[in-house]
């Protein structure tokens, strides 16, 4: 992994760790912008090792990633505020890709982890269903939580749909207020499930 992204110009790898002993004394000495942290990491428990992580150096930025089948960790992930999700054998482009997003200030939600954030959330929304989630939400914040799905910046949905960008701060605020949730990833995964079942009714009403 550190010689993918020893690669890119623009990347630099300051350090490695085996455990987590070794990773904090790391995160002290280095000050990394991103950490990439792996699902294991022998030394502590996953929450403790996130909470550790966050007191150890505020700003970093964590990028999880995980193994199949590992609901507790992903879960442990997400509501310890890690930043960007991917599967443990995430190709490079999509490594890189996540690292640059996660290292401006964006979330980075891989594309197989979409479903483990949405049900994890499912128990939070359940008084709104996934089906009908967005029918709470203004036509304008349904815009802004597409192109939230789609990856864009707050300056990038403000550009497309010419607002400025204290608006389109405020309309986030208000759709996470409403879906119940408290990160761009958890509304970029509950917006592509309830296209994913808007899409299979349209296929069934067809066949």
């Amino acid at each position: 992994m550190c010689a993918l992204l020893e690669e890119e110009g623009d990347l630099e790898v300051v350090g490695e760790a085996d455990n987590a002993e070794d990773m904090f004394s790391e995160l002290r000495r280095t000050k990394p912008d991103v950490v990439i942290l792996k699902s294991g990491l022998s030394g502590g428990s996953e929450s403790d090792v996130y909470k550790a992580i966050f007191n150890v150096l505020p700003p970093v930025r964590i990028i999880s990633l995980m193994r199949d089948g590992e609901a507790e960790a992903f879960r442990n992930a997400i509501e310890a505020g890690a930043h960007g999700y991917l599967r443990e054998n995430t190709g490079r482009i999509e490594l890189i890709r996540a690292v640059r997003a996660v290292a401006k200030g964006d979330s980075y939600l891989g594309p197989e982890t979409a479903d483990q954030v949405f049900y994890l959330l499912k128990a939070r929304q359940d008084s709104i269903g996934p089906p009908f989630a967005l029918r709470i939400l203004s036509p304008q914040e349904r815009r802004v939580i597409a192109l939230i799905a789609g990856g864009d910046t707050n300056k990038e949905i403000a550009a497309k749909l010419e607002l400025s960008e204290k608006t389109v701060k405020n309309y986030i605020v208000s759709i996470f207020a409403k879906l119940k949730i408290e990160r761009r990833t958890q509304a970029a995964a509950l917006y592509m499930k309830v296209r994913q079942h808007q899409n299979s009714i349209r296929e069934e009403i067809s066949v």
